[in-house]
């Protein structure tokens, strides 16, 4: 079975419990992943990151080196990729 190796990041780290694991999956893709992580408020890790079917703007998801887009969560995962989750960090300036 294929797997891929998860690191979660930050915000994404405080859902999920944990900061890196090797999850094992049937052929899939980035949204099908994200729907099998569970977070500690019971939800999915795709429940807490994605709105209207779009990666929200305030996370990214990083495969292979390689940030997705917003719309590009149907991409699909063959096995031994590097999936890193986390929030994006936005610097507010004030007067």
């Amino acid at each position: 079975m294929p797997a891929a190796n998860i690191s979660a990041l930050g915000a994404t780290r405080k859902m999920l419990g944990f900061s890196r694991r090797t999850v094992e999956f049937e052929r899939a893709t980035v949204a099908d992943l994200l729907r099998s992580l569970q977070t500690a408020d019971g939800r999915s890790l795709y429940d807490n990151l994605v709105c209207e079917g779009r990666l929200r703007g305030d996370f990214a998801i990083v495969v292979n080196g390689l940030s997705l887009k917003s719309d590009q969560l149907t991409k699909p995962l063959q096995g031994g990729e590097e999936v890193v989750t986390m929030a994006i960090l936005r610097h507010l300036h004030g007067g």
